[in-house]
């Protein structure tokens, strides 16, 4: 082989090379790219699914806030009833007090006597 002979072989094994280089480079980025649409895809379901939780939460938060109300209107139900009792026994002691002094009254009005 002549150095022109070999000069051209070493060129097309470099250009094959290259060639080689290039396609590798074009599969390894097609690679790339489906991966990356893979993620987009596993992205676009989270979100969907993070979106449909979003909306459960809220759905939930609604029913606490409307049990938490509830259970505050009988919770100061309750309380105005103990204010009620709380007023009754009050009266009720003032009567037995006023009782108490009556009766006494009478027995000093017999003891007198």
């Amino acid at each position: 082989m002549s150095i022109k002979d070999s000069a051209l072989q070493f060129g097309t094994d470099i250009e094959n090379e290259l060639i080689k280089i290039r396609a590798d480079q074009v599969e390894v980025a097609q690679d790339l790219t489906e991966r990356i649409n893979g993620v987009a895809d596993r992205v676009k379901r989270l979100d969907s699914k993070v979106t449909a939780l979003d909306d459960k939460v809220t759905a939930l938060d609604g029913r606490v806030t409307a049990l938490d109300d509830k259970f505050t209107a009988k919770f100061e139900q309750v309380d105005a009833r103990f204010e009620q009792m709380d007023t009754r026994f009050d009266q009720m002691q003032a009567t037995q007090t006023e009782m108490t002094h009556i009766l006494l009254a009478i027995q000093r009005k017999l003891d007198v006597n």
